[in-house]
């Protein structure tokens, strides 16, 4: 019994660890693809600020080279361009933060879960971990107690030993008794 006690509570506790660990990789991956996913998002939404920023810029200066235009118009054609730029490295901005925003409670909602998860198999080793101090002290307790009780028993044989003797002897003596008593008459 003791022995099927320990491994079981041995079996658990290997199980919970696995499964505990298993939980950290898991949850750790998790947010390393996350955080690859909005570093992705966020370079390839740059890069294309970028390449648009350089295209309003070469069709400003194209449009400046090949029309000259009186200098009210460039300046309102340089304004114009810089309010599309300005317009687009907003909305980059904002993107970023919503993206990043989402990143942020995915690793909350996850760093939850992994800590719920973790708090569940610290339970369950805990569980394993008294059981197996349970059936040491239990072994400990039986190790340290054994030749008491092999002394136990042979008293407790010596004792019943005795009893019958005592039992037969008082038989032998009444048979006698009632043997001497009918002798006499």
């Amino acid at each position: 019994m003791a022995d099927n006690n320990v491994n079981e509570a041995t079996r658990n506790l290997t199980t919970s660890v696995q499964e505990a660990n298993q939980a950290i990789a898991t949850s750790a991956v998790a947010a390393q693809e996350r955080n690859m996913e909005y570093v992705q998002s966020t370079l390839d939404n740059g890069i294309e600020i970028l390449k648009s920023h350089a295209e309003d810029t070469h069709h400003l200066i194209q449009e400046l080279v090949e029309q000259p235009k009186p200098q009210q118009e460039v300046f309102q054609t340089v304004v114009n361009t810089a309010l599309a730029a300005q317009e687009r490295n907003v909305k980059f901005a904002q993107s970023m933060l919503q993206n990043g925003t989402q990143v942020l409670k995915a690793h909350a909602e996850s760093t939850r879960d992994l800590v719920q998860t973790l708090a569940e198999q610290s339970r369950k080793q805990q569980e394993a971990f008294q059981t197996l101090a349970r059936e040491s002290f239990n072994t400990y307790r039986d190790f340290m107690t054994a030749p008491f009780s092999y002394y136990q028993q042979t008293l407790e044989t010596a004792e019943s030993a005795a009893w019958r003797g005592v039992e037969a002897a008082q038989h032998i003596t009444r048979e006698g008794v009632a043997a001497a008593q009918k002798a006499t008459r």
